[in-house]
């Protein structure tokens, strides 16, 4: 199962970095990853919930300089063009596609559950991600640039543990719809 996760997340990775930004990103071995976090605190911090039978959080982590390489590639511009704020749509846009990728390789019940817009924040991704039965981190290398990717969730058994979109807000409980 956990070689699965590692697969399926390392393939969301390059299939998000080589369409969008038509980079190459190679995942470090696992104990390579263990040993190396990243050289400089996180200056990025991106997360998506996922909600449903599939719950919990993906967390993209990177520095200022590869947040700039990312947001250079993807939107075609100079880093002189670059903004702080350019740089953090960047980070939630990403983070959104990679956890939308990782979700769709799942089976259709468990890839029915919903995903949050993306939160980006400054520091390290601590929002109850230990919290979760299956937990999956990756460390990548991009040009010269390191990021790290976690992946952390639950399954849930019950099938009504399902949400519906209602005005607007995709987080209400289809239990509490009158």
């Amino acid at each position: 199962m956990q070689q699965d996760l590692i697969r399926h997340l390392d393939e969301a990775v390059t299939e998000v970095f080589g369409v969008m930004l038509n980079l190459s990103c190679t995942a470090e071995p696992e104990q390579v990853a263990a040993a190396n976090p990243l050289d400089r605190p996180p200056y990025f911090n991106a997360s998506v919930l996922f909600s449903g039978r599939l719950q919990g959080r993906c967390c993209l982590q990177f520095d200022e300089q590869t947040a700039t390489k990312l947001t250079s590639n993807l939107m075609g511009i100079s880093g002189c063009e670059i903004s702080r704020d350019l740089c953090a749509d960047t980070a939630g846009e990403l983070c959104n596609m990679i956890a939308g990728c990782w979700k769709k390789r799942h089976p259709q019940d468990l890839a029915a559950s919903l995903l949050s817009c993306p939160i980006v924040t400054q520091g390290q991704c601590q929002h109850g991600i230990d919290n979760n039965r299956e937990d999956v981190t990756l460390l990548n290398h991009l040009d010269g640039h390191r990021l790290t990717l976690r992946l952390a969730f639950n399954y849930s058994n019950s099938p009504n543990q399902t949400h519906k979109r209602v005005r607007g807000n995709p987080r209400t409980p289809s239990s509490s719809i009158p």
